[in-house]
């Protein structure tokens, strides 16, 4: 893959109708304020949004090869508490780890792309930006499906 198609990919994912459904944008702008914060099962919408950010930011600092958090899966670092934030300011977060990952994508020598992330690892650059974009798309699925439950229940 080249610089640009991978940066097209978040462009995508940001913009309207991808084909795996609606973008982030399309997705979270018509969601009331009051439903980013109401559970459905054990998880929110700021929940979601705030693993979705914390992902980001970390994976943009990897591709640039500078210190990051190490991530321990179901910490307080894996998943943020955004309780206390609005929906102004998570959709604000999102835009800048998007321009974040642009900038990373821009900046990352596609000459390592099949260089293994840490000699302990059995993955590679590659993996880690397809894994990025994957991740992103896997719960925005989720967070729609979270969005339609909560439509539904006030359609009742």
């Amino acid at each position: 893959m080249t610089p640009d198609l991978y940066k097209d990919q978040y462009e995508v994912l940001h913009g309207q109708m991808p084909m795996y459904g609606k973008g982030v944008q399309e997705s979270l702008e018509p969601i009331p304020e009051e439903d980013f914060h109401r559970p459905v099962g054990h998880r929110t919408i700021a929940q979601l949004v705030a693993h979705i950010v914390a992902w980001r930011r970390n994976t943009a600092l990897r591709l640039q090869k500078k210190p990051r958090p190490q991530i321990e899966l179901g910490s307080p670092v894996d998943w943020p508490d955004y309780s206390g934030k609005t929906k102004a300011e998570m959709l604000d977060e999102l835009a800048e780890t998007k321009e974040e990952m642009l900038q990373a994508l821009d900046a990352f020598d596609y000459g390592s792309l099949e260089e293994k992330v840490h000699p302990d690892h059995y993955y590679h650059y590659r993996h880690v930006i397809d894994g990025a974009i994957q991740h992103d798309v896997y719960h925005l699925g989720q967070i729609n499906l979270i969005a339609s439950v909560l439509r539904f229940g006030r359609n009742q």
